[in-house]
């Protein structure tokens, strides 16, 4: 745990929340303003307790999700559209050098969204503020969402 943790806190790299690409916007929260999305910020992928145990938080200590319908490709999304817009994807800058576990892959609007030992990263809209976990356990958009945690 103590090297997953190591490099969690080591991922120094381009990271956003965002539901689809482009290289203008604001940050994490939510879905981006109609007509914009967010530009990748440099910040670190940290862990802070959630709901009790160590769970993975973007740079505003927003809650980072993985998605139960994603589980059957590895470095894949099933959420796009709508679902998207509710569970930002967490992406990095294409060409980027992750360490493992770490990985990323191109989704289906040519953003490269993050993945944690192959399993795609997400925000939520519905966490209005750092250290909220609103979505760990709900059930929509074809699947469950939990909390990503080392």
């Amino acid at each position: 745990m103590f090297k997953q943790l190591c490099a969690a806190s080591a991922l120094t790299v381009a990271l956003a929340a965002c539901g689809g690409g482009g290289s203008s916007g604001s940050g994490y929260g939510g879905p981006p303003p109609t007509g914009s999305t967010p530009a990748p910020v440099n910040a670190p992928l940290t862990t802070a307790s959630l709901n009790g145990s160590p769970g993975f938080v973007n740079s505003q200590s927003r809650t980072v999700y993985v998605f139960d319908a994603d589980l059957g490709t590895p470095n894949a999304s099933t959420c796009s559209g709508a679902c998207a817009s509710n569970w930002p994807p967490v992406t990095v800058a294409a060409g980027t050098t992750l360490p493992s576990p770490w990985t990323s892959f191109v989704r289906g609007d040519g953003s490269t969204q993050l993945a944690y030992k192959t399993r795609a990263v997400y925000t939520f809209a519905g966490d209005g503020a750092a250290g909220q976990a609103n979505g760990d356990g709900i059930t929509a958009f074809g699947g469950v969402w939990h909390i990503a945690r080392p």
